[in-house]
């Protein structure tokens, strides 16, 4: 009598996208659909004379955690822009009282910037006047700043990165999932070899729990791999 080999699943998996590790993911699947064409029996008794399913799509699915440029590039089919700090000197803003007088650059905080009237004799006191953020500066309702008045802000700005959304076709590319199984403690790995994601249905922005997005796309047919038996679209390798 053969062996009986039970193995319990809990999933658990680092997902690397064209190498790069997307951190925090969960929810990954795989989805295949299925188109299944019959041929009746005309020769009397009903039924069916013959039958095949074929592949319609493969389709993988995951829900992202990390809510990095690159994560968000891919879920909204962006380029990403490198930013370097540089200092601005005197950009021109107009005041709003306790209302946002936006930068052009992203405003790196930790250095103090400094406002001044248009004649550049006052300088506005930071807390006091006006208080600031990587967006821009608030003019303080308290201070001595007016509504509507035209100022002069000197920054460092923010070294970073900006996505730029909805610009790209939308790319294909590589995933391996580098997997364990933590009720057996035996590591898998599944091979996607060109995954197509399509853009995000939309994104939570502000809440009161950790935010998440989802990413899907079809699983594409790698027409390199003819060998016989090889799966052109992922393999999936286990201890």
């Amino acid at each position: 009598m053969s062996e009986t080999v039970v193995e319990s699943y809990i999933g658990s998996a680092i997902v690397y996208i064209d190498g790069r590790d997307c951190g925090n993911v969960s929810g990954v699947k795989i989805a295949i659909e299925q188109e299944t064409k019959s041929l009746p029996n005309y020769r009397g008794g009903g039924g069916y004379a013959d039958e095949v399913t074929l592949i319609k799509a493969v389709n993988l699915s995951a829900t992202f955690y990390d809510f990095n440029n690159e994560n968000l590039a891919l879920a909204m089919r962006g380029k990403i822009d490198v930013l370097t700090a540089v200092p601005v000197s005197d950009e021109d803003i107009i005041a709003m009282l306790d209302g946002l007088a936006q930068t052009t650059k992203m405003i790196d905080t930790s250095i103090t910037p400094v406002v001044k009237n248009t004649a550049g004799d006052v300088t506005y006191t930071l807390d006091e006047d006006y208080v600031v953020s990587a967006a821009g500066i608030r003019a303080l309702s308290a201070g001595t700043i007016t509504a509507g008045q035209a100022l002069k802000v000197s920054y460092t700005s923010q070294a970073g990165n900006a996505l730029q959304a909805l610009t790209e076709s939308g790319k294909t590319v590589g995933v391996v999932i580098d997997g364990i199984n933590d009720s057996t403690g035996k590591p898998w790995m599944l091979k996607f070899y060109k995954w197509k994601p399509t853009p995000t249905s939309g994104l939570d922005l502000i809440g009161d729990d950790y935010g998440s997005f989802d990413i899907e796309g079809g699983v594409l047919a790698d027409s390199s791999i003819v060998a016989t038996g090889k799966s052109k679209f992922f393999v999936r390798s286990a201890a």
